[in-house]
């Protein structure tokens, strides 16, 4: 293989040769921009997933505190009507 034969002879021999190699530079960069988009989102869509978890549970617990408290008053109530009750039949 000769080296004449790999240099272009003429100023558009190397013009086309720059344009195909820019070319397959944006093809190569876009595919790379396009795979680190993908793995991007999925993990955004996972972190936020996470999040909503994590919120859901921090929601379950206030109403479940609040209906642990509730449940005690209302325990609170039906004894203190039954020491009543009680209290008046004596």
């Amino acid at each position: 293989m000769d080296i004449n034969n790999i240099i272009p002879d003429s100023p558009s021999d190397l013009g086309a040769i720059v344009f195909w190699v820019i070319v397959i530079i944006l093809v190569i960069a876009a595919i790379v921009i396009y795979l680190r988009y993908r793995k991007m989102s999925k993990k955004v869509v996972k972190m936020q997933e996470n999040l909503n978890t994590h919120l859901n549970t921090i929601d379950q617990m206030k109403k479940s505190k609040e209906e642990r408290s509730q449940d005690l008053h209302e325990l609170k109530n039906k004894v203190d009507k039954m020491v009543d009750d009680e209290t008046k039949k004596l």
